[in-house]
């Protein structure tokens, strides 16, 4: 942003050499970027935030300035003479797309005499850089750098239809800027229309159909509210960036709005004659919403180390534009300005006060009470995950968000379902494609990944392409879903994935660490009725036949869900990216495990009694996954088992039985109160027998 001193002036007498204030504005938040003289007058430039749209025209500056000096702000307050006719009678407004423009406004001149501007019109707009066009659209720019609220004049006689239409675009659908590039438009872009075809793109440019040009007569005056976010979409998307679209990106003074407009025609009616019609056109209602905010005058001196009395932190904050709501001794309320929609909380108000009181006069040496500060639940997990990992030996990954075409073809669990050797209830997943960018991020690189997968196995070929033998690798990062619903179009779940050497039990033990880490039981702890996870067979393409399991929480009061995938990714996948050798592979949704790490944990002194060690030998249908069967001789074993240990799988049909297997187990049984006798243990064991017998159909293989 340019301010010429000589327009500052205009608003706030400061008296002050141009070097002192630019040394206010800076250590009040706005970056100084160099100072010129223009003729008589000097161009001060800045740096303006982004959450400083105010500050964006010369009046926002010069409320600063005012208030750094304690000096008196003054600037207009226009009321143009009215003689024309009724302004509904010219020019009809409707808004289509309430949610692009909120509101809109409309106020007709006729009888304008377009021509060069004045003298000192031309100069003011040379000093901050802008070239004179002619009257008219010189004091829209004027305005626009006067108070922050950009505006467009339409030339009334070439609007179509007698009606300005606020609607989205149609796909398709062509438009002819006022720099004569014709752009093809999306259904995404909101544009100004008559009853034939756009007239502007809103917030962006105005169109050539409508300019001002010698011939214009009569203008139609616009001043609206329109979505940043609209605004923005349309300037990159057609790389289309406009000082007006600057200022709506960021959002101006909803106040501002009919303030321009009238200033507007006070100007046009001074410099270029004409009628002004009688009231103003308007469609929709004007978005502003201040925030209201209290503040404990103690709070900012914890903050700030040094003591600012009440009256005083009540004084900047009145001189800013804030209006108090009540006062105690202790505390006050106030309502932020409608110009400051940055400030929204407590602390925001105590930087208002310490940037006017001034930040040389907080001392370097003074002590500040220090609060710890608590990490968060989702900070917790992932340092948590992150810590297990990095003491079992991995290295940490960042890989990017976009990847590929070939990458993309690479299955995620978690836009498919797989299928499991039982019937049972988890969410699904629906089959979706990925997410695309345009334009690409990365040259090649233009869809936003479902699973993190890929990136580990590429890089994990990179290690081993180079000699680094090293390839043992984690990531924590987002993916990108599209939504089941329409209210959710996007789904950006925190996913923990690795990727190992090719050992089923190896992955898998290292996603029971992860968990046990989160503070979730784990196979060994379980028990009914609380938070617990399973393991399930998997049949998904993505991992080799028979070697994949998902991981399934089992909430209190919540169906079963999938929280991730463990298993060797499939032979064919990997040889895609150039690894011959298995590869294990483990994806979380650690945004679903949130929740575990502000659990508190339960603690247990160990047994001072002796354990008892029994084997058995049962004997299952081939399809019965192991999961099962621990389950059973869990469920019958009660408190006394510690351990429950898979020693042995084989299978001979002779001695079995056509699609039988023999699983040999390892109990540990101990007791907390007491040793455990023979006969105890014994009955244990019989107790464990029956319970598998009952849930999945073992017998105990005798000798």
């Amino acid at each position: 942003m340019i301010i010429s001193t000589n327009w500052l002036a205009d608003y706030v007498q400061l008296q002050a050499p141009t070097d002192l204030l630019v040394e206010r504005l800076l250590m009040s938040g706005l970056n100084h970027e160099s100072t010129r003289l223009v003729g008589s007058d000097t161009a001060i430039e800045i740096e303006v935030t982004s959450n400083r749209p105010d500050c964006l025209g010369h009046i926002g500056v010069a409320r600063e300035a005012a208030v750094l000096f304690a000096r008196p702000l003054h600037f207009p307050d226009p009321q143009p003479l009215q003689q024309g006719g009724d302004v509904a009678s010219s020019v009809a407004v409707e808004i289509l797309a309430a949610d692009l423009c909120p509101f809109y406004s409309a106020r007709v001149i006729r009888g304008v005499r377009v021509g060069p501007s004045p003298a000192w019109l031309i100069e003011r707009l040379q000093t901050v850089g802008i070239v004179s066009i002619n009257n008219i659209v010189d004091i829209t720019n004027y305005v626009m750098l006067e108070c922050g609220q950009p505006l467009h004049v339409f030339d009334l006689g070439t609007i179509r239809g007698g009606g300005l239409i606020v609607r989205r675009a149609v796909a398709g659908e062509s438009f002819t800027a006022i720099n004569h590039k014709t752009y093809v438009l999306s259904d995404q872009i909101c544009v100004i229309a008559d009853a034939q075809r756009p007239l502007a793109l809103a917030g962006v440019m105005g169109g050539a159909d409508s300019e001002i040009t010698a011939n214009t007569v009569d203008i139609v005056i616009e001043s609206a509210q329109f979505a940043p976010l609209a605004v923005r979409a349309a300037a990159r998307g057609l790389i289309l960036a406009s000082a007006s679209s600057y200022r709506f990106e960021r959002g101006p003074d909803p106040a501002a709005v009919d303030w321009a407009s009238r200033r507007v025609a006070a100007m046009v009616l001074a410099s270029a004659g004409g009628t002004l019609d009688r009231g103003v056109c308007t469609a929709g209602t004007l978005a502003s919403h201040p925030a209201t905010i209290e503040l404990r005058f103690g709070r900012v001196a914890e903050v700030l180390g040094i003591d600012v009395a009440a009256p005083r932190q009540q004084e900047i904050l009145l001189s800013l534009g804030f209006v108090e709501q009540w006062s105690s001794p202790e505390a006050s309320q106030w309502q932020a300005p409608t110009w400051r929609r940055d400030v929204s909380r407590e602390i925001d108000l105590v930087e208002e006060i310490a940037r006017i009181e001034g930040y040389d006069k907080v001392p370097e040496d003074t002590p500040i009470a220090a609060r710890p500060v608590e990490l968060s639940r989702h900070e917790k997990t992932i340092r948590r995950a992150s810590e297990v990992l990095v003491s079992a030996g991995f290295c940490e990954a960042m890989t990017r968000s976009v990847v590929n075409e070939a990458m993309e073809t690479t299955q995620s669990p978690w836009n498919h379902a797989g299928s499991t050797d039982q019937a049972r209830a988890t969410k699904s997943f629906a089959e979706t494609g990925p997410l695309s960018v345009s334009p690409a991020l990365v040259r090649g690189a233009d869809r936003l990944r479902r699973t993190l997968l890929p990136s580990l196995l590429e890089a994990r070929a990179g290690n081993m392409s180079v000699g680094a033998p090293h390839g043992d690798l984690f990531e924590i990062a987002r993916a990108y879903l599209p939504g089941s619903t329409p209210h959710t179009p996007i789904e950006e779940p925190l996913l923990l994935s690795l990727v190992t050497e090719g050992d089923f039990s190896v992955a898998k033990g290292l996603a029971e660490a992860v968990l046990a880490g989160l503070g979730l039981p784990s196979e060994a702890d379980r028990c009914r009725g609380a938070n617990r996870i399973t393991f399930r067979r998997l049949f998904l393409d993505l991992f080799a036949p028979g070697q994949a399991a998902e991981i399934v929480l089992h909430a209190v009061d919540c169906e079963p869900e999938r929280i991730g995938v463990v298993g060797i990714i499939a032979s064919g996948i990997a040889g895609r990216f150039g690894l011959a050798s298995a590869v294990g592979a483990m994806e979380l949704r650690l945004d679903r495990l949130e929740f575990a790490v502000g659990v508190e944990r339960s603690l247990h002194r160990p047994s001072e009694f002796p354990a008892i060690q029994r084997d058995i030998n049962l004997v299952v249908d081939a399809t019965v996954p192991w999961g099962n069967i621990a389950e059973a001789i869990r469920s019958g074993a009660g408190d006394l088992l510690e351990e429950c240990r898979l020693l042995q799988i084989w299978q001979d049909a002779e001695r079995l039985g056509k699609d039988k297997k023999s699983v040999v187990v390892s109990l540990r049984l101990r007791s907390t109160v007491g040793t455990l006798s023979s006969d105890e243990a014994n009955r244990m064991v019989d107790a464990i027998v029956v319970a598998c017998g009952r849930q999945v159909h073992a017998t105990l293989r005798s000798a």
